[in-house]
Formats: structure tokens, C-alpha cells, sequence
């Protein structure tokens, strides 16, 4: 009995304990609907704040990086037009504009200080190789087959056309009129001709055969001989029809350096008589000749000196002393061969005292 009443004891306590369970439930479940109730609304305006916030936060932050990107442009623009590229140009209004860069010509000023002028691109035949303010471009220069020359590089609207001499033609100047036309070989070439050196030449070979130099031994006296002769004959025939000069035979000089001389030398013989001396001598060719004399058409004097030096230099400096008064003197230039030999003979003294002086 005992038992069964505790039994009973225990299914009211447990039965009672659910039903308090069960009550403390409702009552938690009501409070949790009512607090559900009530937040979901306070959430959405926290959060409507938030998002406000953070709209207004991102627009704030937009504006100020908006604000120093174009604050950066500005400056950037600014200094631009402070430091043209091209440099400036004042105009008549006393307004600084930008230069037009290569390759373009002024057609218009800029309308504010420091701003852009208006340019346009040089047309095709024309150039401009430096920032200006030019109102028309300069026209490129031509590469004349008449001055043995030839197109190297294009004129463009920025660089003018660039020449070289054509194939077996050469320039020993960086600006040059006229190529030159390079030298044939007879004993072959021991340096090729270039665009700016002339061609050398090979000496003769030491090993002829010794049948070969008698020929050319016997030749020479021959027509040694006959120089002989003939001068002799046209000293007696036109003895009586010229001037009376000194009849005394040049004394020979050595082999002076002639170059310091050949000025005034050139202006003794003249240009015909320096031209037909070259010429006697076959030491230029014609082609070389006319260049010369195309060079300076104007100038006999210079024509006359130039022909000098290039023949003094082809020759060298021995016997070309005798080589000059010899070969006036066959050409019947007697009394000007007598000026040469003096003016050598007193620059030789001069240069002898000056020396002496030193000492």
C-alpha cells in the first residue's frame, strides 16, 4: 500500500511539473511573440539608418575622390600649359602661344596665353625639322644626278631630303656641292673608294721584266730627246718675237713644300695657263678638271689655285718644283717661270733668315 501511494505521489509530481512546464512555455512563447513583435520594426529603422549612413558615407567619399581627380587634371593641365613641350612664341599682341612642334607650320595664334596654337602638317615636297612659328614649310632639297648624287633617305614633313654620292663617286666634306669621281687603278687598288675617300692606289710592282724596263728605259730617252729638240727649235724660232728675258738657266731649288706658294703662283699664271699646264701633265682627269671649275664658276683666281692643289697633291712633293718650271717653259712660259722660280727662291730665303734669326 505503501508502495502504491508513493507511486501515486510520483505521478501527481511529475503530472503537476508538466503542467508548470507547460505553463512556463505559454508564458515564455507570449513574451517571444510579443518581443517579435516589437523588434522587427526598431531592426528596420536601425537599418534604414545604417543604410542612409552608409549611402550618404560612399557619396561623401565619391565627391572627395571626384574632387582630387579633377583637382589633379587641373594641375596637370595647368603645368602643361606652363611648360609647351615645343617652347613659346610671343605674338604681336604680346600673347604667349605654343610653338608648332616638327613637321607642322603656323596657321593660326592661340586665343589664350600659353595655349595651343593652330598648326597644320607640312604638304609632301616640304619639311620642317625644328619647333617654330613659320606660316609656310621649307621645300626639301633634290638629289641632282648632275652632281653625281643620289636619294639616301626620303624627305618626310619632319627632315629633309638626304644625298650621297652615286656608286664610284665620293665627298670628302660632310656638305658637299659635288661628288667626285673615284680613281682607276692601273697597278690595282690597295683601298677601295668610299663615299668620302678617294680610291689608293697600288705602286708599281718592283718585279718587271728586265726586257720591259729597257723598252721603257729606251722610250724615255727617246722622248726625252725629242722634248730636247723641239724646246730648242721654238726657242730659236720665237727668240726674235718675245721680250727680252734672262737668259741665265733656272738653278734648281730642291723640293720646297709648294702649298704656301700656290696662291700667289695661281695668281702669276692665271687660270687658262694653270688649266693647260694640268692638262700638259695628265696628272687630272677632265672629270676631275670640271668639278673643280663648277665649284667656282666665278672665281678665276680660285679656280686657278684649286686646280694647283690638286695637282701639287697628286704629284707630291718631290719634283714638283721642276715639274712646274719645266713644263712653263716648254709651253713658251719662259718669263713666268722665272716669277715661280724667283718667289720660291725668296720664300726659301726668307724661311733660311727667319731660322738663323731663331738661332
Amino acid at each position: 500500500k505503501k508502495k502504491k501511494k508513493k507511486k501515486k505521489k510520483k505521478k501527481k509530481k511529475k503530472k503537476h511539473f508538466l503542467q508548470d512546464l507547460k505553463k512556463t512555455e505559454k508564458k515564455h512563447h507570449t513574451l517571444t511573440m510579443r518581443t517579435h513583435a516589437t523588434l522587427p520594426v526598431s531592426r528596420k529603422c536601425s537599418v534604414l539608418s545604417m543604410c542612409v549612413m552608409d549611402r550618404r558615407g560612399l557619396l561623401t567619399v565619391l565627391c572627395v575622390l571626384w574632387s582630387v581627380v579633377c583637382v589633379t587634371e587641373c594641375v596637370r593641365r595647368h603645368r602643361r600649359s606652363d611648360t609647351c613641350e615645343t617652347g613659346f612664341y610671343n605674338t604681336s599682341e604680346g600673347r604667349p602661344c605654343c610653338l608648332c612642334p616638327q613637321g607642322f607650320f603656323l596657321v593660326e595664334d592661340c586665343t589664350s596665353p600659353r595655349g595651343d596654337s593652330v598648326c597644320k602638317e607640312c604638304e609632301i615636297g616640304t619639311y620642317l625639322d625644328h619647333s617654330n612659328k613659320q606660316r609656310k614649310c621649307e621645300p626639301c632639297k633634290t638629289c641632282s644626278s648632275n652632281e653625281n648624287k643620289e636619294e639616301k633617305n626620303r624627305c618626310s614633313p619632319s627632315s629633309n631630303t638626304v644625298c650621297r654620292c652615286q656608286e664610284g663617286y665620293y665627298c670628302p666634306k660632310e656638305e658637299c656641292k659635288v661628288c667626285y669621281q673615284c680613281n682607276k687603278c692601273e697597278f690595282g687598288v690597295k683601298v677601295a673608294c668610299t663615299l668620302t675617300s678617294d680610291t689608293q692606289c697600288n705602286e708599281q710592282s718592283a718585279d718587271i721584266k728586265p726586257w720591259v724596263l729597257a723598252v721603257i728605259i729606251a722610250l724615255c730617252l727617246i722622248m726625252l730627246g725629242l722634248l730636247v729638240f723641239f724646246w730648242r727649235q721654238k726657242l730659236l724660232c720665237f727668240k726674235s718675237h718675245e721680250a727680252p728675258e734672262d737668259p741665265q738657266v733656272l738653278e734648281p731649288l730642291g723640293d720646297p713644300n709648294l702649298e704656301p706658294f700656290l696662291p700667289k703662283i695661281a695668281e702669276i699664271l692665271g687660270f687658262k695657263v694653270v688649266r693647260n699646264m694640268v692638262k700638259r701633265n695628265g696628272l687630272l682627269n677632265q672629270a676631275k678638271i670640271d668639278n673643280i671649275m663648277d665649284e667656282h664658276p666665278r672665281d678665276a683666281n680660285e679656280r686657278a689655285y684649286q686646280l694647283l692643289l690638286a695637282w701639287y697633291q697628286k704629284h707630291g712633293m718631290n719634283g714638283a718644283c721642276k715639274t712646274l718650271c719645266d713644263t712653263l717653259t716648254d709651253m713658251s712660259m719662259r718669263v713666268e717661270a722665272k716669277k715661280v722660280h724667283d718667289l720660291i727662291k725668296e720664300g726659301q730665303s726668307n724661311e733660311e733668315e727667319r731660322q738663323n734669326g731663331h738661332v
